[in-house]
């Protein structure tokens, strides 16, 4: 084994991106697999076979078709088996465990896939890096907040960028990319202030009278 699995989520980011990139940042989920010569059928279960013989096939359950995340998600599977780090994955940890992370991979895909690159740089170039900014990324995608986070958050693995979703005082989750939050999933917070040093580049809001979102980068 070669191939230091450190740097899977980064390298398929990296390539995500890039087939974004050649379909000029393309959103639509069914034009999306049009441009990629995926094949979409109508079937029982969801899943895709990318190295079908007459070329890649998605079967979707018929209230999944359409311009939706679990279109998405199994064009997350073609383009990552297209990466080549799905072999890279299975052959590191084995069929069990390494079909996990190929789910979470997938998974974890479709906001980058939902929320297209114009879009956060946008964000970036309105609000900088901060909760203003996954605020209006949940505005213009229509995403829920955790995932419009975790897009801003994991945009380039090269950056320190850090956020997270209070639920009342109690942390309900958090995402962080090479910059640590003072505190963990489910800490109790009551002073958020308090738990940041002054010079910290922080910033939150409230999404509902229960619920506040903080961002952080440095």
């Amino acid at each position: 084994m070669t191939y230091d699995t450190s740097y899977l989520a980064a390298d398929y980011l990296y390539y995500l991106k890039a087939v974004q990139k050649e379909l000029r940042h393309e959103r639509h989920a069914l034009k999306v697999a049009h441009y990629l010569g995926i094949r979409i059928r109508i079937g029982w279960a969801n899943r895709c076979t990318p190295d079908h013989p007459n070329g890649p096939l998605m079967v979707v359950t018929p209230w999944n078709y359409g311009n939706t995340d679990v279109v998405r998600h199994e064009e997350a599977h073609i383009i990552l088996w297209w990466s080549g780090l799905e072999a890279e994955i299975i052959a590191e940890f084995g069929e069990e465990l390494g079909w996990r992370v190929v789910e979470n991979l997938c998974q974890f895909a479709v906001g980058f896939m939902r929320i297209t690159q114009p879009m956060v740089d946008e964000a970036i170039r309105r609000y900088g890096v901060s909760a203003k900014a996954v605020r209006y990324l949940q505005k213009v995608s229509g995403a829920d907040a955790l995932t419009a986070l975790n897009r801003l958050v994991y945009d380039d693995p090269r950056s320190c960028r850090a956020g997270f979703l209070l639920s009342g005082c109690y942390v309900a989750q958090t995402a962080e990319c090479n910059w640590g939050l003072p505190f963990r999933w489910l800490d109790q917070v009551h002073n958020l202030r308090k738990r940041f040093p002054e010079d910290a580049n922080v910033s939150w809001l409230k999404l509902t009278p229960s619920q506040t979102l903080g961002v952080c980068w440095g």
